[in-house]
């Protein structure tokens, strides 16, 4: 069987060189188009819209009333004082207003979102000869105060009205903060940071400075990095040439694998561009994986086609021998990682399958460029100098060799023993022990972001400082939005309706942790209520009686510009309105336990016949979050299974051995639970920007344990001896194998000195799963050979048997032929 599909990749190479110039053609169109897509159509941005899971209940109520509560993604501005005085001063309250202003007028922003102390949205409810009204904070003064008198009128105002220290203004009273809310669509991320650093830059001096954080300047600093991020991938690619010149010391040693690299790099990223799919610029460590991809598979060819060249002093005949003996492996491995990058589509989530479609066409264009293009580029090349180029002769022999050479021979001689006859079944118990840990790291893997910034930034970086210090200073700057959804219209009037809000808001407050403080409709009904009974504390509730709900609700009505009471209540109906928590930290398992305790309460509600409304979850941003985080959990585990299973399977199909698929398999899982446990050690979170790079990272391995495998059963087949079939494969693919992941481990340096904390951790991530992988085919997938005897193993013992009682049958009829 083995021998009949040779003989087919033998004249497939062939029919390759005899059309080279069609082929040559052929793909030098592809690849101008692919390119022109580069050009012209890709584009390296986040869109927010493929952070969310479409189909998920959060993200579609979050949709269905966004335009009527507002945007969850909200900028927050803070302006503090640094000289220890309170804000209630002409010179901080101007700057106050400024920043609002100029926050108005920024692109993209929704301007019924925008909001602060002096900002005309913010209320006092008074009482005057003329009976109760509802009047701007900043009132009686024209805009801002600008007296001193009228600072300290508006410091008494601020105390004296409900919901404005802690929201608007910091419980210390030294900071105040502008909130603006933008749009998902089309939110241009360079013009956003610049305009607001220009902004913050207007008010700042000697005794003011700004912070500003929420998820629109988060991505805005990502964007900053971006150019960042695109030097270190330069520097990559110079450290990956340098390496390759430096281990085949010759200019057809770069070219080829940088070919390969080059053209399906262009293929991938044009492909992107054609079908309309944006780069994510956290995700550009993507492309690391798919490189060591190109250079694995090239490098693997290219050593082999000099080592055949060695023997047969033929170019032609070495092209042809030395492809149709790896074509097999290679186009083994390019599918299984092709399918697993496309297993990532299974996730719901449009920014995981994007990526997705992209990396799988990039790995089917990497066996394209290696096995269509590398061969007919060789054959174009000048003839190899085997003194000085080729490296095929054993160390075993008695030339001289460098340090370099004898460091490999002392390798190789530890490798060849660690899966000899005594320490495989050692080998074996340390793969098992190493497995163990699996089903603690998979149930107990952190989902989700830590906090805002805290994945993806360091905690000194500014953003993380902001958002350090609305957590400090306010109730909280991330929000969970309930909604309160009416069954008829007019149901939020109703007394018994605003009673069971007033109470989800206390309930939110007393019984979620973290939860600095709510804000409803509720709490502009109570307000006023009270000054109906001269103040008095008592009378802070939700009144039953009609008419006074009656005459509330005209106070509301008459006293608002229209869009101010849109984040309270949808107009004119009054049939929606929510409950919105601010948090002042959280996490994974606090954003659960959050919408855990909020649908415990949401069920009594929804079950009482007479309620006029429905609790439906949940928006804001820790709505967005939750969806999320519950999608990234679910799609772990549907990922990985689905991995393992297309490459169990590729394997078994490959090999026509349950054994061998095994034995290939086994350290790729163990590398898997490695991964994870190196995740928890180092508090990387689990989330749609790791869970791609940790899912893609499973086909590196796959593919250096298939090389070494289809060498080690390649040579099993030759010379019916195991332990010399090993040798040969480790010190010839082997060799190969420890090179590639070496080149990327030292490629991967520049990430670790990175901005984003997200890519150096990432940097090292796939930094370890190279090395792990690479010993999982160097060690593990020898020894397991050696234990469980795939089949070619047993064939050979067979054949050793076979020869044996020939030999013997031969010896008998020898001497009674003698006798």
């Amino acid at each position: 069987m083995q021998e009949r599909e040779n003989q087919f990749w033998y004249r497939f190479v062939e029919k390759q060189l005899k059309y080279r110039y069609w082929i040559l053609g052929i793909m030098t169109i592809l690849t101008l188009v692919f390119a022109a897509n580069v050009f012209f159509k890709l584009k390296v941005v986040t869109n927010f819209f493929d952070l969310y899971p479409p189909k998920h209940q959060y993200i579609q109520l979050y949709k269905e009333f966004r335009k009527m509560f507002g945007s969850a993604n909200v900028l927050t501005i803070i302006l503090e004082r640094t000289d220890g005085k309170e804000i209630y001063h002409p010179d901080t309250l101007e700057k106050l207003d400024t920043l609002t202003r100029g926050i108005l007028e920024t692109s993209g922003v929704n301007p019924l979102q925008v909001a602060s102390a002096v900002h005309p949205k913010v209320k006092q409810v008074v009482t005057g000869s003329a009976g109760i009204g509802i009047f701007p904070l900043t009132h009686p003064s024209a805009g801002y105060p600008k007296t001193e008198e009228e600072a300290q009128a508006f410091r008494k105002r601020v105390y004296s009205n409900a919901g404005v220290r802690g929201f608007y203004i910091a419980l210390d009273d030294k900071s105040a903060v502008v909130y603006a809310g933008l749009w998902e669509e089309g939110l241009d991320f360079a013009y956003l940071f610049k305009a607001i650093n220009e902004l913050t830059a207007k008010v700042e001096d000697g005794k003011h400075v700004c912070y500003v954080s929420g998820y629109p300047m988060l991505y805005a600093w990502m964007d900053y990095y971006k150019t960042q991020l695109l030097i270190v991938l330069l520097i990559t690619i110079t450290a990956i040439v340098i390496t390759l010149a430096f281990y085949f010391r010759s200019v057809r040693g770069v070219l080829i694998p940088l070919v390969s690299g080059v053209v399906s790099a262009i293929w991938g990223l044009g492909f992107a561009g054609m079908a309309g799919f944006n780069i994510d610029p956290l995700l550009l460590v993507v492309p690391i994986l798919l490189s060591a991809r190109a250079l694995s598979h090239s490098c693997q060819c290219m050593d082999r086609y000099h080592q055949e060249f060695a023997v047969l002093l033929d170019k032609r005949k070495a092209i042809i021998v030395a492809y149709s003996e790896v074509f097999a492996p290679c186009m083994a491995g390019a599918i299984t990682d092709g399918l697993g990058c496309l297993t990532i589509a299974f996730a719901s989530i449009p920014l995981m399958q994007k990526l997705a479609f992209i990396s799988s066409f990039w790995v089917i264009s990497i066996l394209v460029a290696v096995t269509l293009l590398n061969p007919i580029i060789i054959y174009f090349l000048p003839t190899p100098n085997i003194q000085d180029k080729v490296k095929v002769r054993s160390w075993l022999g008695k030339r001289k060799v460098s340090t370099w050479s004898l460091a490999y021979q002392k390798t190789m001689e530890f490798l060849v023993k660690l899966s000899g006859p005594r320490m495989k079944w050692g080998v074996l118990t340390i793969v098992l022990l190493l497995a163990l840990p699996g089903a603690y790291t998979a149930t107990h893997l952190k989902i989700g972001d830590s906090s805002a910034g805290g994945a993806i930034l360091y905690a000194d970086h500014p953003y993380n400082v902001a958002a350090a210090k609305i957590n400090e200073k306010f109730v909280g700057g991330s929000r969970l939005v309930v909604v309160v959804k009416g069954k008829e219209k007019g149901a939020i009037k109703d007394a018994h309706t605003l009673q069971v809000m007033d109470q989800l808001g206390n309930y939110m407050k007393n019984n979620i942790p973290n939860v600095g403080g709510t804000m409803s409709l509720t709490d502009l009904v109570r307000g006023i209520y009270r000054l109906f009974h001269d103040g008095s504390p008592k009378w802070e509730i939700v009144p039953t009686n009609k008419q006074h709900l009656g005459g509330i609700y005209f106070m509301l009505a008459s006293n608002m510009a229209p869009g101010e009471m849109d984040q309270f209540v949808s107009l004119p109906d009054y049939t929606h309105s929510n409950v919105t928590a601010f948090f002042r930290n959280y996490n994974a398992s606090t954003i659960k336990s959050a919408i855990a305790e909020t649908k415990e309460f949401a069920e009594r509600v929804n079950s009482d016949p007479d309620s006029k409304v429905e609790i439906k979850l949940a928006g804001g941003i820790l709505g967005i979050l939750a969806a999320v985080n519950e999608e990234v959990e679910w799609s772990y585990w549907a990922i990985f299974i689905i991995i393992f299973s297309t490459v169990f399977v590729i394997c078994l199909i490959t090999y026509r051995s349950i054994k061998a698929a095994l034995i290939l398999i086994i350290p790729v899982f163990v590398a898997q639970v490695l991964c994870d446990l190196f995740m928890m050690l180092n508090h990387i979170d689990l989330n749609i920007d790791s869970l791609p790079v940790a899912s893609v990272g499973v086909g590196v391995g796959i593919d250096y344990g298939i090389y070494l495998m289809s060498r080690l059963r390649e040579e099993c087949g030759k010379t019916n001896d195991f332990e010399k079939a090993k040798l040969i494969a480790l010190t010839t693919t082997g060799k190969t194998i420890m090179f590639t992941a070496l080149t990327i481990a030292v490629a991967l340096i520049p990430w670790l000195f990175s901005s984003l904390k997200f890519q150096a951790e990432m940097g090292i991530l796939i930094l370890f799963l190279m090395i792990f992988n690479m010993i999982g085919a160097l060690v593990f997938v020898p020894a397991l050979s050696a234990v469980l005897k795939p089949n070619f193993v047993k064939n050979m013992a067979i054949r050793k048997s076979d020869s044996k009682e020939v030999a013997m049958a031969g010896a008998r009829r020898r001497k009674c032929h003698i006798d």
